[in-house]
């Protein structure tokens, strides 16, 4: 897969936060800002999900993200 160098801004407070994480967890900035970011796209994605189709899981008895995860691994 290939890379692309990306550059964001942070206030001061949560880059220092986010330095001592990374320290303490040995962890490189890129690592957590990738993990962020997936955690952020899906988020948003299920709540787009639970939106758009909410009545209808709701007839076939999904009513939590783990419910819905779980049916659609089955």
């Amino acid at each position: 897969m290939a890379r692309r160098a990306v550059t964001i801004s942070l206030p001061a407070d949560l880059f220092r936060e986010t330095g001592a994480f990374c320290k303490k967890w040995s962890l490189t900035l890129s690592e957590i800002s990738r993990d962020a970011l997936r955690d952020y796209l899906y988020k948003r994605a299920m709540q787009g999900a639970r939106k758009t189709f909410s009545a209808h899981l709701r007839k076939r008895g999904i009513f939590t993200e783990q419910d819905l995860i779980k049916t659609l691994r089955d």
